[in-house]
């Protein structure tokens, strides 16, 4: 286990342990031995949505590949290379279904599933690249279970699939006779949100299965649109999924068998089977490959499933199987002396390599938000949120950093707009919200990306305007022109003289809260303090990364993005006052949100404004503490005194609850004038003071939802998101 001593508040209580602890794996990367109960029946609800699941799970994945295992031993294969879908769909709607089954002396342990015996007694270790479930079911038999995931190497690399060990082990003093089975079930299901009528027009029925040669079983799916001119031509953008790929299963070591199986319902499964006798004190190890492919090509699974055969000729105690690769993909990082930060940099680098996803419409690969967005609905939400999570990527894996870079500039139209969401294969939903911040969060990222790395020769790089099939291409130097134009001359400013608003910035919410103003002018004089501070911020940081580039054509833009920055700054001053703390927005010329009551949104960003003294700074701080700070365990929430707001109560998400988004730039901003302080507020962010805070949830220890519950309702500290969401990762990174 890691030692003891910690960067830790005076605040902090005891850390509490009921639910799992941390411990090193084998090669001295960070693993969590859960120890907790599979179900919660206790759990509070919100908007009817069980805020503590049952079944924790942990994400295991590359770039090709998103698995969620579970702590009952099931897991979930998404794939996210076109459309989000689902491999092995299970009953319930955001499920998959998987069994492993012994039979040994007359008995069937079930090792899969919340209620089996077998399941709930086993001892579980999630880490880098690896779940492992260890059952004794008898004083003879033992079994371990390993799931392990290579890591991605370049942007585009990644195996689309899994290994799984198996060792059965002969503890007693008498011959055994064995027989085991693990499956998948084959049931392909593109992730649509609840309410998206597409979900009904198509079905992918699994085509009748090739027999299996004992070594490799596979089931491909066959789309069946119910309205015609369901898909474009191939290679065009398409919402529903014209081209699912098969799921396989490939045994690679121990003599299982692979088959394909109906059940009674006439759903195939792929799986494996081996019997056989094991004497006293032997031991027989099982290994095969799960995956998805496009290319249904024996050759093709060969050669998919060669990239997964274990280095180690045994199991590990406790590591993936490729916990070497993973070594070489988390950095160490040495100089933290703090054990605790030290361990959750590993662990969040992990994440959200994890995470990572290549997309095939765009050949780039992002980082997604993950939660409900990505998992349960089906989207790739939003650019803003993308250009965030690869911040961090640009100090560890400036690769896959640069790649977010060109996928957003391959989601901007010619006039600039970057569009805000993505679903199925490179598909972009109308919608009625036209936000105003896409292009200053681009900024961030390619800001940091250029300070960080010194590579200009992205803005030189020729890559197509959206949608790729019709709209052309230019330098990324002319992307960055074009979005800096939309931003000035389309967005705007308002009345003030503040970046106007639209119907959102960052705060998606301002669209469908209710307001006496006629909605016509609501967007057309409503303006965002918060897209003020951020670009005064972010075009002087831009501004000043682009001269460093040496760039020809890049003095005019800097020099217009200076003058610009200039007239915000101008603005955000005389707007500011002598007031302690800027407003949230103006809804119009005489009407603001924030005038008496204090928002977060703009505050982070405030504070790392050069101009901005440090009197001033601290200034406003003292009273984000007094408002917004007081009574709160993870971090500022985001709003003073919230209202009551239809389906988001006063405390959660955007009406007051915790956001990383939002204490990431806060945790910055006070850096720039006070770091001691800095650091308590990101030591507050971890997943360590999230246990000590709250002993009893797992649903923010290894990973997190994007927003937390504050402590203005009883359900202080938990969702009604799901966890995994790359916020919870890449801000405190």
């Amino acid at each position: 286990a890691l030692a003891a001593g910690s960067l830790l508040p005076g605040w902090a209580a005891p850390p509490a342990s009921g639910l799992g602890e941390w411990l090193d794996d084998d090669l001295s990367l960070p693993c969590y031995r859960y120890t907790g109960p599979l179900r919660f029946p206790d759990s509070p609800r919100e908007n009817n949505t069980a805020m503590l699941p049952d079944d924790p799970l942990f994400l295991l994945g590359n770039y090709r590949l998103t698995l969620f295992t579970h702590a009952s031993g099931a897991y979930q294969i998404l794939t996210g290379e076109r459309a989000w879908g689902r491999m092995n769909q299970g009953d319930a709607r955001y499920s998959g279904a998987n069994s492993a089954t012994v039979e040994a002396a007359g008995q069937s342990h079930n090792l899969i599933g919340v209620d089996q015996p077998a399941a709930i007694a086993a001892s579980r270790l999630f880490g880098v690249g690896f779940a492992q479930y260890d059952y004794t079911l008898s004083p003879a038999l033992h079994v371990t279970r390993v799931l392990s995931v290579p890591p991605s190497t370049a942007p585009a690399d990644g195996a689309s699939a899994f290994l799984v060990q198996v060792r059965l082990r002969n503890t007693g003093a008498a011959p055994l006779d064995l027989r085991y089975t693990e499956a998948a079930l084959a049931r392909y299901q593109q992730i649509f949100s609840p309410w998206a009528a597409e979900q009904h027009d198509i079905a992918w029925p699994a085509d009748a299965p090739k027999a299996s040669d004992g070594k490799t079983a596979l089931v491909s799916f066959t789309p069946r649109p119910r309205r015609k001119l369901a898909f474009p031509p191939k290679g065009q953008m398409a919402l529903l999924e014209q081209f699912p790929p098969a799921l396989f299963v490939q045994s690679i070591g121990g003599d299982a068998q692979a088959f394909v199986r109906n059940d009674a319902s006439g759903t195939p499964s792929v799986g494996v089977l081996w019997s056989g006798a094991l004497k006293p004190g032997e031991e027989r190890e099982l290994t095969f490959v799960v995956g998805y492919t496009r290319d249904t090509a024996t050759s093709a699974i060969d050669k998919l499933a060669s990239q997964l055969r274990p280095h180690a000729q045994h199991l590990p105690a406790s590591a993936s199987a490729f916990g070497e690769a993973w070594r070489k993909v988390v950095p160490a990082f040495r100089q933290e002396t703090d054990p605790v930060l030290r361990r959750e940099m590993q662990w969040n680098v992990a994440a959200l390599e994890a995470m990572a996803t290549w997309r095939e419409y765009y050949d780039e690969t992002v980082v997604p938000q993950g939660t409900v967005y990505d998992y349960t609905w089906g989207m790739f939400a939003s650019s803003r949120d993308l250009a965030q999570h690869a911040r961090p990527l640009c100090h560890t894996n400036p690769a896959v950093a640069r790649s977010v870079v060109r996928y957003l500039m391959k989601r901007t139209v010619p006039d600039g707009e970057i569009k805000l969401n993505d679903e199925g294969f490179g598909w972009s939903p109308s919608g009625a919200q036209q936000t105003s911040d896409q292009q200053l969060f681009f900024f961030l990222l390619l800001a940091e990306y250029l300070r960080a790395t010194g590579d200009a020769s992205v803005l030189r790089d020729q890559i197509e305007y959206y949608p790729r099939d019709c709209s052309g291409r230019d330098t990324g130097l002319a992307h960055v022109r074009q979005a800096f134009l939309f931003l000035r001359d389309r967005v705007g400013v308002g009345p003030h003289g503040i970046v106007r608003r639209w119907n959102s910035d960052w705060n998606d919410m301002f669209f469908f809260w209710p307001t006496t103003m006629p909605y016509n002018r609501m967007f057309e004089e409503g303006e965002s303090h918060m897209n003020s501070a951020m670009a005064i911020v972010i075009l002087g940081d831009l501004a000043a990364a682009l001269d460093a580039s040496k760039d020809p054509a890049a003095p005019d833009l800097t020099s217009a993005m200076r003058e610009y920055r200039s007239q915000l700054l101008t603005s955000w001053m005389n707007d500011l006052g002598d007031r302690a703390f800027p407003r949230r927005a103006w809804t119009s010329w005489s009407s603001a949100l924030g005038e008496q009551e204090m928002w977060l949104e703009p505050q982070g960003f405030a504070l790392l404004i050069p101009e901005f003294s440090p009197d001033k700074k601290r200034r406003l701080y003292e009273e984000l503490e007094r408002r917004l700070l007081v009574g709160e365990s993870m971090g500022p929430r985001q709003i003073e005194t919230p209202v009551q707001q239809p389906g988001t109560p006063a405390g959660s998400r955007e009406n007051g609850g915790f956001w990383y988004a939002l204490n990431g730039p806060l945790v910055l901003g006070v850096a720039t004038f006070d770091l001691k302080t800095a650091e308590s507020l990101l030591s507050r962010m971890t997943f360590d003071n999230y246990a000590r805070s709250y002993p009893d949830y797992w649903t923010g220890r290894w990973s997190a939802s994007d927003s937390l519950d504050s402590s203005l309702l009883k359900t202080n500290g938990l969702s009604e998101n799901m966890v995994y969401c790359a916020h919870a990762h890449a801000w405190p990174l």
